[in-house]
C-alpha cells in the first residue's frame, strides 16, 4: 500500500518520463491532448510533472501500439484493463493499425498525394515512438516498396525517402536543442554512422531519434565509414563513441576493410547494431574480437538496452 501511495506522487518531469520510458516529450504531449491517455500534473509555472502510475500506464501504452492496436483505440483498454481480449477484439474488428499504416503510406505515394503524406508523416512521427516505427513501420514499408510496382519509379521512391528524412531531420533537431537545454538529462554524446543514400539515411535517423529519446546526443554523420579526420572530430566534438547502423547486409570488402580500419582509427568504442549483425553474424567474428568493438542485438530495443548498459 505504501509503495502505491508514493507512486502516485507526481514528482518526474517530463523529461526524465521521456528518458526513462523511450517516448519523446512531443509525443507525450500528444497522447495528453489528442488522446486523452496520460493526465499529468502540472506546476504552478504549467510544468508537466508524472507520477509512477503514470510510468505503469506509458508501458502499457507502448504494448498496446506493439500489439497494432490503433492508437485511438488504447485509452479504452487501458481504463477498462481487459488488455488481451479486447486487443484481439479489436484486431480481428479492424486490423493492425501498422498495416493500415503501411496501406496508407503506399496509397498516398503512389498519388504523389505531397500534402497528405506530409501531415501523415508529421502525425505518426509524433503520435508513435521510434522503437515501434522503426519495427513495425520503417522495415516492413521498406520490404513492400521494394516490391511494389513504386519500385519501377525511382522518382517515387526518392521523393519519399527525401520527404521522411526531412520531416526527421526537423523532429530531431527539435528535440536535439530540448535535450541540450537540460544537460541533466544528457548522459552521453555517440557519432552515429550509416551508409549513404536517402533510404539509408532515413533509418540512421529514425534511429537517432530513439537514442535522443534515451538522452543520448548524436552527431550524425553522413561520410564513409573509414573516412580521414574522424577521429579528430570525434575528439573535438567530446563524443563517447562512435555507433555503425545499417538495416541492410553488407559487403564482406565493407565489413572486413571499412569497419575494421574505423575500429582499428579509433580511440574510443565503436559500437555496431542494425539488421545487418543478425544477418551477418559468422562474417563479424573478427571484429567481435576487438576489444574495442561491441556487437549489439539488430533488434532497436535490445539494442539500446545494451548500449545503455555499456555507457553506464
Amino acid at each position: 500500500m505504501v509503495d502505491e501511495e508514493v507512486s502516485e506522487v507526481a514528482h518526474l518531469p517530463i523529461r526524465e518520463v521521456a528518458r526513462r520510458t523511450g517516448v519523446r516529450a512531443v509525443t507525450l504531449r500528444a497522447w495528453e491532448r489528442r488522446y486523452g491517455l496520460l493526465s499529468p500534473a502540472r506546476t504552478s509555472k504549467g510544468h508537466r510533472l508524472y507520477s509512477e502510475v503514470e510510468v505503469r500506464r506509458i508501458e502499457k501504452v507502448l504494448t498496446y501500439l506493439a500489439r497494432g492496436v490503433a492508437i485511438g483505440q488504447v485509452r479504452e483498454l487501458v481504463e477498462r484493463g481487459q488488455g488481451n481480449r479486447l486487443c484481439a477484439e479489436i484486431n480481428e474488428e479492424n486490423g493492425s493499425s501498422w498495416w493500415a499504416m503501411l496501406d496508407e503510406t503506399c496509397s498516398l505515394l503512389e498519388d504523389f498525394a505531397e500534402p497528405q503524406l506530409r501531415m501523415r508523416l508529421d502525425q505518426w512521427i509524433a503520435a508513435f515512438p521510434s522503437p515501434l516505427l522503426i519495427e513495425y513501420w520503417l522495415k516492413p514499408l521498406q520490404e513492400k516498396l521494394g516490391r511494389a510496382s513504386l519500385s519501377e519509379s525511382g522518382v517515387a521512391l526518392q521523393f519519399f525517402w527525401q520527404l521522411l528524412n526531412e520531416q526527421l531531420l526537423l523532429a530531431n533537431g527539435i528535440a536535439r536543442r530540448n535535450l541540450r537545454k537540460n544537460k541533466k538529462t544528457f548522459s552521453h554524446k555517440l557519432c552515429l554512422l550509416g551508409l549513404s543514400g536517402g533510404e539509408q539515411q532515413v533509418f540512421v535517423q529514425m534511429f537517432s531519434a530513439v537514442l535522443l529519446a534515451k538522452g543520448i546526443d548524436t552527431v550524425v554523420f553522413s561520410g564513409q565509414a573509414g573516412s580521414v579526420g574522424l577521429e579528430d572530430l570525434v575528439t573535438e566534438l567530446e563524443i563517447d563513441g562512435v555507433l555503425f547502423y545499417s538495416h541492410r547486409a553488407l559487403s564482406k570488402h565493407f565489413i572486413h576493410h571499412d569497419l575494421t580500419k574505423l575500429a582499428s582509427g579509433l580511440k574510443t568504442r565503436l559500437w555496431l547494431t542494425g539488421d545487418f549483425v543478425d544477418i551477418q553474424y559468422a562474417e563479424l567474428a573478427g571484429l567481435r574480437k576487438l576489444v574495442a568493438v561491441s556487437v549489439l542485438s539488430g533488434t532497436t530495443e535490445k539494442a539500446i538496452a545494451q548500449l545503455q548498459g555499456q555507457l553506464g
